[in-house]
């Protein structure tokens, strides 16, 4: 089984090409399926309380420029708490435990349901790596070597890597969900850490569907043949 990974930030449509390219590899005679596996904590609705509480200023804009700085200001303030938090080696060592556990526990339910030889992972184990590298504030390529010393260090690694690179700002005025600029900013610099090497590719996530598309295509096409 060959995993192929694609990520980039949000807004950046990698869903849409994870699919496109699953169907496309099928349509020219490769067994292939699409899937998604990104950590969803089973603490998330304390994480979503407190994030609710801090999230006044957000709240209360009136227009996109005061929704945009609230969110900012919002999202600083749940970073600068994690941080703090974090910071102490104790807390640290024991949010990495259970983190890593508790998705590499999602990993084993899901991971034997993956029949194709090709299987498309849209969000897998390197954006569990850059969730955590930002929450303790440490470079997504230290802390992607620490964790194979963890369970997630059981998990397959990708084969092959596509990442999708778009301007945090652009990613921000597609999705408009609520995700800070300055969170996606963060996330933007941090995918590059596994965007090199001549089994990872980068392509413009400012290009046409189609396009992006094709090149994707194209460049997994010439890695596994046929």
């Amino acid at each position: 089984m060959i995993l192929i990974y694609l990520s980039g930030i949000d807004g950046c449509g990698k869903t849409t090409q994870a699919e496109k390219l699953s169907a496309r590899l099928n349509e020219a005679g490769f067994n292939s399926e699409y899937q998604w596996l990104r950590w969803e904590p089973s603490i998330v609705p304390l994480i979503k309380k407190i994030k609710r509480l801090l999230g006044r200023k957000s709240r209360s804009a009136t227009n996109s420029e005061q929704l945009k700085t609230g969110e900012n200001a919002d999202h600083a303030s749940w970073s600068d708490l994690k941080q703090r938090l974090l910071s102490i080696a104790p807390i640290r060592w024991v949010w990495l435990k259970y983190a890593t556990d508790d998705y590499f526990s999602a990993y084993k339910k899901i991971s034997p349901t993956w029949k194709a030889d090709y299987v498309i992972m849209d969000r897998y184990l390197f954006d569990f790596t850059i969730d955590q590298a930002i929450n303790v504030s440490m470079k997504p390529e230290v802390l992607d070597q620490k964790l194979r010393r963890s369970a997630v260090g059981k998990m397959q690694r990708p084969d092959l890597s596509i990442i999708i690179n778009l301007p945090a700002e652009i990613g921000y005025q597609r999705k408009m969900d609520g995700t800070p600029v300055e969170y996606l900013q963060q996330r933007e610099a941090c995918y590059q850490a596994f965007a090199t090497g001549e089994n990872a590719m980068q392509v413009d996530g400012t290009l046409s569907v189609d396009e992006i598309n094709d090149i994707i295509y194209t460049w997994i096409i010439e890695k596994i043949g046929k």
